[in-house]
């Protein structure tokens, strides 16, 4: 489908994960994981084990892909996970070590521009103890992709993580999103409805919003922003920095993608009951359009980052 909502073509879901950006190309995994254009052509694998495969996602060339390698006979979270990136037909590398014991590190952005990718690790606690599990992030990792350096790291406060036997007070927990050029990150408070724009490497605080940061444009200068709940559910576009609002609408806002190169958006809503959901492109004037009534595989690693 293109941004229209004209429908190109089709190919089996069979193996099918991870777009990429632009729709060009995306996984298929099988006893190895290939490449495919979306013609559903071969474009070559990736010299990565799919046993050992990790969350990742696709670079901001459209061309290499960055993921977790785990080695075998260890769990996701038993800190012993790495960076990896490579391009289909290409030998792929080791970049940096990852990751920490207690958490599952996933590829929240990787930009060859910028020469770096954003490693965030999440789990998936209680809270009350026993009650609702809520995704969240533990730490993020700003890594070179040349030297494999940690430039900048963050760690956030856990507390208790709602065990069934454990004490004390909730941790004051946030869920990440990252921009795809790996220059900013927004940190989403849980509980309390805001959400933090930090640059990073700097680690300077840019910018604090109301609301619930879903995802950023190609270039970071916007985000998508899901606010209020129940019936009062809105999603807006919004430039973060002044926080000038170019679109709202009723709903929730699953998730979002980023149209390459440019700074318009697609987001799936929900209605603000839950029961319809559409497909809705806005550019960066604020115009919007429905591209129709579907669910979308979206190019990010989900479970962690967004």
């Amino acid at each position: 489908m293109d941004w229209s909502g004209k429908v190109h073509g089709s190919t089996s879901a069979q193996g099918f994960s991870t777009p990429s950006p632009d729709g060009s190309r995306y996984l298929r995994s099988t006893d190895r994981i290939m490449v495919e254009d979306w013609r559903g052509h071969t474009l070559g694998a990736l010299d990565a084990d799919p046993s050992s495969y990790g969350l990742g996602t696709w670079a901001d060339d459209g061309q290499h892909f960055c993921g977790i390698v785990i080695p075998r006979g260890s769990g996701p979270d038993a800190g012993t996970a790495s960076l990896w990136i490579g391009a289909p037909g290409e030998p792929g590398r080791i970049v940096a070590a990852v990751g920490k014991p207690g958490s599952e590190p996933g590829v929240a952005a990787c930009s060859i521009k910028n020469n770096r990718a954003i490693v965030a690790s999440g789990l998936f606690p209680h809270w009350p103890p026993g009650g609702t599990r809520y995704l969240i992030t533990a730490d993020i990792q700003l890594v070179n992709l040349t030297t494999g350096a940690i430039e900048f790291e963050r760690a956030y406060p856990l507390g208790n993580l709602g065990g069934q036997a454990e004490t004390g007070t909730r941790g004051d927990w946030v869920l990440i999103a990252a921009s795809p050029d790996g220059r900013y990150v927004a940190e989403n408070n849980v509980f309390n409805g805001t959400a933090v724009i930090r640059e990073v490497p700097s680690g300077k605080a840019a910018a604090t919003l109301h609301g619930s940061v879903r995802g950023f444009s190609w270039d970071g200068s916007m985000v998508v922003l899901g606010t209020g709940g129940a019936r009062f559910a809105e999603v807006q576009v919004t430039t973060w920095s002044d926080q000038k609002v170019v679109w709202h609408g009723p709903g929730v806002a699953q998730t979002m993608l980023a149209r390459p190169n440019s700074k318009d958006i697609l987001m799936g809503v929900n209605s603000p009951s839950g029961d319809s959901s559409s497909l809705i492109a806005v550019d960066g004037d604020g115009h919007s359009h429905v591209l129709g009534y579907a669910s979308v595989s979206w190019p990010c690693p989900c479970p962690i980052g967004l």
